[in-house]
């Protein structure tokens, strides 16, 4: 009999596959990220005793310097994807001001059939992973010392990202090549480059030097490369670079090291290929002064593109030698304020704004610090912001951005979202798409899947939302997108499906409950989509949630309700588009003040296309000669 070895440890409804890095719970699959499966790991190998917060960042975190904040958030994590409660914990306990201790019953499940009694044996706490076989005889012994110590858990962790980040439904078939996913383009992840000190402003050099070999490398038509977005969940990993290659599903990884000594960078680079028996295609070290940084970029960009396998145009040449900007202090603060935007929230995206505020006041020719700003003040929308306060900003800064450099990807997606979204220009969002596409052909942007399903191009939308949570499978936002596009379109069970990963993600982001509670209303579950509209108003203050509320209680003939929630939008000091009142009178049957709102919210440029084209709890209205003469004028008739 083929000798397989102990394959999972188990504990209640929950399963680990230490070998293949799996984690399910009640049979599903569980998306734990890299750390958060680790620290599973690592509690559970010393499940005997009290860790401490010290020993947990050490042995999660290795030599990155984080705070215990950053450890909170883990636990938290794990404890929301296991179904634990701090306060009645079942698996990990908190020692206030001192550690966490794993207390759940484990048992241990071998490959090999077994007595039932000896597979399921539930294993002591006091009884450390190595000792384990000995409850079951020399032949478990055997197969248990090959993986329990927790140093094989961080010797294979990198190989684990393909499973800890949750989305395997995105991993090529295997004996796929990894360039068929990228349209058969030759594929590369830029790792953000590692400080050999500990200063924090290293980290965000280190970011921004990966972003710019990015933007400049994504300028090859034959070209893939992974987004700074998906590339930052790897950002403070140890793990080996070509496991996190192979994690990626990348052909190539690009991986560097810097350290400054006063004035000057010494930094080492190479390039990695995966699947080579040699591994490293190309190999440099320089030692700069730091104004020399882009000169460096420059180097490094070039040998890149002339050791891939890659024969590149003279325009594509050109591009590859274009600087952003030539001031490393405005690069910095690009970097910051990129980084700071990818973390989706309010006080984020506002550090984001200040950031490249600052960029561009330190050269004010930054084109692409101009599109990013143009970004961050298009997201005040999701606080609460007036179109009428944010939009002449974002339009300024995005015209401003295409005046200085018209050959930025970014710029045309702004200018593009800007046309489609609050201008009903459609002809020149296709225009604006159609150049970015033309500037770099691997890009992809969910604005653009919107604006297909606002032109009633379905299933070219579904297409583009697949391609972008493929390249960002950690975007919260993206996926959420793609959930309510799923429901516009009626597939609920698709948008069920990534909602849950959605979730999982961050189970308190406010619109994909208040997505999960719409499509519970559309199925029938009253209370459950009730549940899940409150939740979302309550982490969101009424911004997500409230308007769907009213809308559920005017269709459940609760009157009273209803006009509650139409006096605390009324209330709310931020802007509340008058779409958002629409659906409630037509949830009420009144016809005539649901248009009068919709043509309102025309009035202030804040009527969703998609929304008046696809959104079911417009049905009704959609016979009515006004509401046909409305979208007319959008262009969606």
């Amino acid at each position: 009999m083929t000798n397989h070895g102990v394959s999972s440890i188990q504990f209640d409804d929950v399963r680990v596959e230490p070998r293949n890095f799996k984690v399910y719970k009640a049979g599903a699959a569980l998306p734990l990220e890299p750390k958060t499966f680790l620290l599973l790991a690592y509690l559970i190998e010393n499940r005997d005793r009290l860790v401490d917060k010290k020993e947990l960042l050490d042995a999660v975190w290795k030599d990155v310097a984080v705070t215990e904040n950053a450890l909170t958030r883990e636990v938290g994590k794990l404890r929301r994807s296991l179904g634990d409660d701090p306060k009645t914990p079942r698996y990990i306990e908190t020692v206030h001001t001192r550690g966490y201790r794993f207390i759940g019953a484990v048992r241990m499940v071998d490959d090999a059939p077994q007595e039932p009694s000896q597979a399921s044996l539930p294993v002591p706490p006091g009884v450390p992973f190595s000792q384990a076989a000995e409850l079951r005889g020399p032949e478990s012994r055997r197969h248990i010392s090959k993986w329990l110590p927790y140093k094989f858990f961080v010797a294979l962790s990198a190989v684990g990202l393909l499973i800890a980040t949750g989305f395997l439904l995105l991993k090529p078939a295997q004996g796929t090549k990894t360039a068929v996913a990228h349209g058969g383009n030759t594929t590369l992840a830029v790792l953000p480059f590692r400080s050999l000190s500990a200063d924090m402003d290293d980290r965000y050099i280190g970011l921004g030097i990966a972003d710019a070999l990015i933007t400049k490398l994504g300028n090859s038509i034959q070209l893939s490369i992974e987004p700074l977005s998906t590339v930052l969940h790897y950002a403070d990993a140890k793990q080996d670079s070509l496991a996190i290659g192979r994690a990626m599903h990348v052909d190539y990884v690009l991986e560097g090291k810097f350290q400054k000594l006063g004035d000057r960078l010494r930094i080492t680079v190479q390039l990695l290929c995966i699947a080579c028996d040699a591994n490293s295609r190309w190999a440099a070290s320089f030692d700069e002064t730091s104004t020399d940084l882009f000169q460096v970029q420059d180097s490094i960009s070039q040998k890149v593109a002339a050791a891939l396998p890659l024969e590149l145009s003279g325009d594509e040449q050109k591009r590859l030698a274009k600087r952003e900007t030539s001031n490393p202090q405005a690069q910095l603060a690009f970097a910051k304020g990129k980084l700071s935007l990818s973390e989706d929230t309010q006080e984020s995206d506002e550090k984001a704004i200040e950031y490249e505020q600052s960029a561009i006041s330190l050269d004010p020719g930054y084109g692409m610090a101009w599109a990013v700003l143009s970004d961050g003040y298009r997201r005040r929308e999701w606080y609460g912001g007036s179109p009428a306060d944010f939009l002449p900003l974002v339009r300024e800064a995005a015209t401003k951005a295409r005046s200085l450099d018209d050959d930025v990807p970014y710029t045309h997606s702004m200018l593009g979202l800007i046309a489609y979204q609050y201008d009903w220009d459609f002809g020149t969002a296709e225009r604006e798409y159609k150049r970015a596409r033309e500037l770099q052909p691997s890009w992809i942007h969910q604005w653009y899947a919107r604006y297909l399903l606002a032109m009633n191009r379905p299933s070219e939308a579904e297409q583009e939302y697949k391609r972008f949570t493929r390249a960002a499978p950690f975007s919260v936002a993206g996926r959420s997108n793609f959930a309510q596009f799923l429901f516009l379109t009626g597939q609920y069970p698709k948008a069920l499906e990534q909602l849950h990963q959605t979730l999982l993600l961050r189970p308190d982001y406010p619109p994909a409950l208040e997505l999960l509670g719409l499509i519970y209303e559309q199925q029938g579950l009253t209370e459950k989509a009730e549940q899940e509209f409150q939740k979302a108003s309550d982490l969101s203050h009424g911004l997500n949630g409230l308007a769907a509320l009213g809308h559920l209680y005017a269709t459940s003939g609760r009157l009273r309700h209803t006009q509650q929630v139409l006096d605390e939008m009324r209330a709310q000091q931020y802007y509340v588009s008058p779409f958002d009142f629409a659906v409630i009178h037509a949830g009420l049957g009144y016809h005539r003040r649901a248009l009068a709102e919709l043509q309102r919210a025309y009035k202030e440029r804040s009527l969703s296309a998609q929304s008046l084209r696809f959104d079911p709890r417009l049905n009704d209205l959609r016979g009515d000669p006004d509401y046909h003469e409305l979208a007319k004028r959008l262009g969606v008739d």
